[in-house]
Formats: C-alpha cells, structure tokens, sequence
C-alpha cells in the first residue's frame, strides 16, 4: 500500500519524469537532485521505504516532486514502481534510477537531456537508450572513503574497470508473456572484489525510454521490450561504494527484503568480514576522465550521425 503525494501533478505532455526509490538516502540526495535537475528533468516521482534518516524531508524541499511511502516489504517494489509508471509515465519521457545512479551518456557535459531526446525522436525514430552499469570506487579502502554531502560522488569515486563481457541475454515480458533478448553486460569490479556468484550481477540499464503502453520495462531496469532501441549507448555511474556501503550491507543482509532473500548482500557481507580494510582499487583500475574516455574504451557508443547532432548543436548554441 502506498501512501500518496497530495500534490497535483500537471499534464504537461513535454516534461522529463524520473522515477525512484529509496530508503536511506540522505547523503546522496541533494546531489542526485542538484544532478538530474542540470541535465534536465522536469519532475521526480520518489517512493520512500522506511526511510529512518532524514531522507523524506529532504525530498519534501524539493520543487516539482512528490513524495510516495510504504511500510510493505522491499520484495514488492517493482510493483509499486509499475503503478507509478502506469499513473504518471504513460508517453511521457522518463527516467527510472536508483539514488545512487548516476544516467550519462555520451557529450553529457554540455549536452541536456532535452537535446538527446531531440535526436532519439527525430534522427533515430528510437524510444529507449540501452546504458552500461559502472561501478565507480576510490583509491582508497571502503571504509576510509571521505564524502561530503552535496558534493559530486564521481570526484571521489574516480575509479572503475574496464574488464567486462557481453552477452544477448533472455528477459521475460510479463505483459505480453514471452521472452526477449537484449544486449547486456557482466563482470566488472564487483567479480573481481567479491569473487564470482552463482547468480549474476547484470551490468545493464535503460534507465531513459519513451513509455509508450506496449513498453514493458524488465525488473531492475536490466532490460527493456516494445520499444526501438538506439544506437547510441549511455553509462549509468554506480555510487553505491563510499564508506556507508558497508553499514548498508550489514543491514540489508539482516532485512532479507532484496533480490534472492538478499543474496548479493550476504556475499558482500562474507568478504567485508574476512578483510575488513577491504579496497576496490589495484594496478588494473582506470581514473574516470570524462565520456569521451568511456567512449574510447567502448562503455559509451556514439555514431557519426549523433557527432554531426552535436556539433550543429554546439555551433547553433555559439551563433546565439
């Protein structure tokens, strides 16, 4: 059961709409908000689950946000995500994202939402960006990772790999009850940290997509049908690992509310214990520049049609 926002919310058929949950947010908040409202959303749509911080009043300060909570159990948050779809996304532009999800994409430093959008619709005719999932970390060891709220993440996890594989993976459409298979990737540094699992972490996002009705978006925003995907391919930077990774892993490994009765969780929470100055960082690690880097290294994908975009954009923008 959730209990609704008592704001109304306009029909404004061109706004951006982003769309999360949380639970113990505070620290990235204000950032995430200061984040996605610079690259162009118009409006968040946030479902708190038992938040005990003051995470609630945070997002109650914001404009042009409305605030949704449940006391239910996690293992029914997809349901609650798809009935704010259903409500307030429908052919509506939105983004779906963790708080500790980071939606870039390649030129995003100087190039809005708003215009990628542009080019989807109208050079493309596509409706969803396919996104790599990149845990980002510090040179530094878990629990010595110093953040100060409101600061950008990515300055101080500045760090990633580049070690990855690709698969054309099977995702099940509960709408229209068949199977799917989409581009999508694993590996990273979280096999390289923890070790191998019997489930596996999936590295993929669409985190932006036109939600038409016949869009169905796959559990975890792994995966995508019903819709035309770009070329074009964004990163979705992971901040979860500053030093309150580890109380959270603690807590959720004891909540069992997460995927598998919190099976990733327990096999973070089994390696922590055995090292307890646990780093992410070692001689393989890249320092994160910007997306031309991620370009280069193949996690971003552009086309020469979405470069020629670009520049006639930065030169229309120069002739202002």
């Amino acid at each position: 059961m959730i209990k609704t926002d008592i704001n109304a919310v306009p029909n404004k058929e061109d706004e951006i709409r982003l769309f999360a949950i949380m639970r113990n947010e505070s620290l990235r908040l204000p950032y995430f908000f200061e984040y996605y409202r610079n690259l162009g959303v118009d409006r968040f749509f946030i479902i708190d689950n038992n938040s005990s911080d003051d995470s609630a009043e945070i997002v109650k300060q914001q404009e042009n946000t409305h605030l949704y909570s449940t006391h239910d159990s996690y293992k029914n948050h997809w349901s609650w995500m798809e009935h704010l779809l259903e409500t307030f996304g429908k052919n509506y532009w939105c983004l779906v994202v963790d708080i500790d999800e980071l939606f870039s994409y390649p030129h995003s430093e100087h190039l809005g939402l708003k215009d990628l959008i542009e080019y989807l619709e109208k050079e493309e005719k596509c409706t969803a960006i396919n996104s790599f999932l990149l845990d980002v970390y510090s040179d530094k060891s878990l629990k010595s990772v110093s953040y100060r709220q409101g600061s950008n993440p990515l300055e101080v996890l500045d760090y990633f790999d580049c070690e990855y594989n690709i698969l054309y993976s099977p995702f099940l459409d509960q709408k229209a009850n068949k199977l799917f298979y989409q581009k999508s990737f694993t590996g990273g540094v979280r096999v390289r940290v923890f070790g191998e699992t019997i489930n596996v972490n999936t590295l993929s996002k669409v985190s932006l997509f036109k939600n038409h009705p016949e869009t169905y978006l796959h559990v975890g925003m792994h995966a995508l049908n019903g819709c035309k995907m770009s070329k074009v391919q964004g990163v979705v930077f992971h901040t979860k690992f500053l030093s309150d990774f580890i109380e959270e892993v603690q807590e959720e490994s004891q909540r069992g509310e997460h995927y598998d009765n919190a099976y990733f969780y327990k096999h973070y929470e089994k390696h922590i214990k055995e090292d307890t100055n646990i780093s992410f960082y070692n001689s393989s690690s890249i320092q994160y520049i910007d997306s031309k880097q991620l370009v280069d290294l193949g996690m971003m994908e552009t086309t020469n049609d979405f470069e020629e975009f670009v520049s006639s954009k930065q030169l229309s923008t120069k002739h202002l």
